[in-house]
């Protein structure tokens, strides 16, 4: 749960960004050809925003490593801190553009940007390297993968048993790891693109406000992470 609503935030502070900023800050691949393509036609400015944004994303994946390094020996609330990080930001980043409309200021996109680098450490560090929530090249990658793996699953156990083995096979697939882990890779995009969907569409009519749905389920993370309950399964975010 807490990858798939982190994966929500992403792509609604992404897709928001872009609608109001004119810029995509979720996906360092897209930033890094802007900054090669920025340097090869001699656009000095370009070149140097699209540097700033790898930057501000490299901090914030360094300041959620050092906050979840300072907390990993704490009970609960081991997440609370790079939670909060980023509600205020994006919290700022709204009232700033509410006092500002239709400003481009690069310093917000720096905020945004720095805002998913710390998401992406965080939620890297949780599932213990597993899932990344903040762009969707690795998790459609991986859906392709387990596809084969599903395929051959059931080919497998099926072999020799004809059809009547095919369909025994597929109905006991929901309950196969192949399964699970492309069920998980599903959510996680379809979760991106829930967040990249209601973004723009309540920035377009709620203006800046529309940054309030990412802080609240934010401020919803780090009440479960607060609660006894979450922490009585070991590991149980890390399998979220």
């Amino acid at each position: 749960m807490l990858s798939l609503l982190l994966a929500a935030v992403a792509g609604e502070v992404n897709a928001t960004g872009f609608v109001a900023l004119g810029m995509h800050t979720s996906h360092m691949s897209g930033t890094m050809a802007a900054l090669g393509e920025s340097l090869a036609q001699g656009e000095r400015h370009l070149a140097v925003l699209a540097a700033q944004l790898l930057v501000s994303f490299v901090l914030g994946a360094v300041c959620a490593a050092a906050l979840l390094d300072a907390s990993r020996h704490r009970a609960r609330g081991r997440h609370v801190a790079a939670l909060l990080v980023e509600v205020l930001l994006l919290a700022g980043i709204g009232m700033a553009l509410g006092a500002s409309p239709g400003s481009r200021a690069p310093v917000l996109l720096w905020g945004l940007s720095f805002v998913m680098g710390l998401q992406n450490a965080l939620v890297t560090r949780v599932s213990g390297a597993v899932v990344r929530t903040t762009h969707v090249t690795g998790v459609l990658t991986d859906i392709g993968i387990q596809v084969v793996r599903m395929f051959v699953w059931v080919r497998d156990g099926a072999r020799g048993q004809g059809f009547s083995g095919v369909v025994r096979q597929l109905r006991a697939l929901p309950s196969a790891i192949e399964f699970e882990r492309t069920r998980l890779h599903l959510g996680l995009a379809l979760s991106f693109l829930l967040g990249c969907t209601s973004g723009p569409f309540l920035y377009m009519r709620h203006g800046p406000a529309a940054l309030g749905l990412p802080c609240a389920v934010l401020l919803l993370l780090i009440g479960l992470d607060l609660s006894p309950a979450a922490h009585r399964h070991p590991g149980s975010a890390s399998r979220a």
